[in-house]
């Protein structure tokens, strides 16, 4: 059965980056846990930071595709804040570490990548030229992503709070009650 090597090398690295400081995970360490050559791991990633590149993009289109299953857009933010909120503990470490930087990249361009996906699925096409549409999507991700990084200290019901915000201010409701 032919193994899934992008997959194996990004388990390996979220294994280690829970009992580890991920500062100290090497190109090493996850060539032996998951007993292939080094140069198959280039052959599949650049770098660790590719790995955490890697992972996002496949948490996202997870996300994305459990997403599309719920009845609407704010059910559908509610699963992006609940895993938010559940991803929180391996962002912090991510966040504590040398990529900091690539780490907060990351996640502005996860919620891009979740927002445009989401409204091109939900078939959402706001009144925008597509220069100001790339802004309202590059906004709306660095403040989610902000906003996002503090849902691990909300309860439940915080976080349906949130969910139902973000639903108001993204479909305009908040900013215009009753025009929606």
């Amino acid at each position: 059965m032919p193994v899934d090597v992008k997959s194996a090398v990004a388990s390996a690295f979220l294994e280690m980056a829970a009992r580890k400081d991920v500062d100290k995970i090497t190109v090493k360490d996850l060539v032996e846990a998951c007993g292939i050559s080094r140069q198959t791991f280039y052959y599949h990633f650049r770098d660790i930071v590719d790995v955490l590149e890697w992972t996002a993009r496949q948490g996202v289109e997870r996300l994305l595709a459990q997403s599309l299953k719920a009845p609407s857009p704010r059910e559908a933010l509610k699963l992006f804040v609940n895993f938010a909120a559940e991803s929180q503990p391996m962002v912090r470490r991510l966040l504590n570490s040398q990529r900091r930087e690539a780490m907060e990249r990351i996640m502005v361009e996860t919620a891009r990548s979740y927002l445009e996906g989401s409204a091109r699925e939900w078939g959402i096409e706001p009144p925008l030229n597509q220069a100001d549409w790339q802004v309202t999507l590059d906004f709306y991700a660095c403040g989610m992503a902000g906003l996002l990084l503090g849902s691990d200290r909300r309860t439940p019901q915080d976080r349906e709070r949130l969910a139902n915000q973000l639903a108001r201010l993204l479909s305009g409701e908040m900013l215009h009650p009753g025009q929606n």
